[in-house]
């Protein structure tokens, strides 16, 4: 059972697909996922939720 997504592995498991199709639908939903995670960052830049020049000062400090 993969580490990343147990509850989505044992769910697809339940429902009898065999381990290389949860295999193929998991590296989909990581696709999916990714695309999500990144839109939802560039979104709440936009909405003044999250300040990107923040963070990249205190990663990188006088290095930006």
């Amino acid at each position: 059972m993969s580490q990343k997504r147990p509850e989505i592995e044992e769910w697809l498991a339940e429902r009898g697909y065999p381990p290389s199709a949860i295999e193929k639908i998991l590296e989909r939903v990581d696709q999916y996922d990714s695309r999500v995670n990144r839109e939802s960052v560039f979104a709440a830049m936009e909405q003044g939720e999250f300040d990107m020049e923040a963070v990249i000062k205190e990663v990188l400090g006088d290095d930006a």
